[in-house]
């Protein structure tokens, strides 16, 4: 049984290596224009089964590939590796917990949880916990990269729309306020019409929920959630998480890595665009 165990992730290894990933999103797809023309918290699927065949709204959020969340638990994970999700370490999943995510066509991929690392255990103090997989995701399964961002360039990231999730399995969108504590936390802005309306906080039970820019046609990995209102969490452009988390990877399964892609010229026009537009809020202690 053993011998067949070694066999199956072998092959299944092999096959996560020579698949094809999902597509790029389209080239003239901008967050800013999709936050303009859809101002409500909007469901992800029209209809949910956690190991059934769930069917995806086919309204906005279609655009965006949100396959690589795991929303089969309120303690949400989020792929980077085929073999490694991230979550918040105070709303982590325990070792062997099954997790379900879902491709495009609706499928369900169950996988479990087999080993987790908190970071703070391992050198780098935050809000966040890395899960090892038991089996390889498949390519149809999305994993996000995390931003490359020069350590004295991290503020120009500052007031781009970014597009958040919750636990309810919804999307809203927001504006970058601020990144602060050494580039550790990032506090999102509510954008206009959205403050003291109680649809679009961040509530109990978000917490892990990931966060999004998009740059060069990938939803790349910005934030999971600590605290609500607005939102505020880690923020994983930041070089100390970004060692962290490489850390816990090389523990785990060191043939895996860390995807990154730079922010590109519109997502950081857009910003410029964002920080002209207002004050940002004081991060939260």
């Amino acid at each position: 049984m053993e011998e067949m165990k070694r066999v199956l992730l072998f092959l299944t290894l092999l096959l996560a290596a020579c698949a094809t990933g999902p597509a790029l999103h389209r080239p003239d797809l901008a967050l800013p224009d999709l936050a303009r023309a859809h101002r409500q918290r909007t469901d992800v699927f029209s209809h949910y089964q956690t190991r059934g065949i769930a069917r995806w709204n086919q309204d906005w959020p279609w655009q965006l590939d949100l396959t690589g969340i795991a929303w089969s638990d309120h303690r949400t994970a989020t792929a980077v590796t085929p073999r490694h999700v991230v979550m918040a370490d105070h709303f982590r999943l325990p070792p062997g917990k099954a997790i379900v995510f879902h491709d495009r066509h609706g499928r369900a991929h169950v996988r479990k949880v087999i080993r987790v690392l908190r970071l703070r255990e391992i050198g780098t103090p935050c809000d966040v916990a890395v899960g090892l997989l038991d089996i390889p995701l498949p390519a149809s399964i999305r994993t996000y990269p995390l931003p490359r961002v020069a350590a004295d360039s991290i503020d120009r990231l500052v007031g781009a729309t970014a597009v958040i999730t919750g636990h309810l399995r919804n999307v809203d969108f927001r504006r970058i306020g601020r990144i602060q504590f050494e580039g550790k936390m990032l506090a999102f802005q509510y954008l206009a019409g959205q403050a003291g309306v109680r649809s679009h906080q961040v509530i109990v039970g978000d917490s892990g929920n990931p966060s999004f820019v998009l740059s060069h046609g990938e939803l790349v990995l910005i934030e999971t959630h600590t605290g609500g209102g607005a939102g505020v969490g880690p923020f994983y452009g930041s070089p100390e998480i970004i060692a962290g988390i490489e850390r816990a990877i090389a523990t785990t399964d060191p043939s895996q890595h860390l995807r990154f892609v730079a922010p590109d010229a519109r997502t950081l026009a857009e910003a410029a665009e964002g920080r002209a537009q207002g004050d940002v809020p004081r991060l939260a202690p």
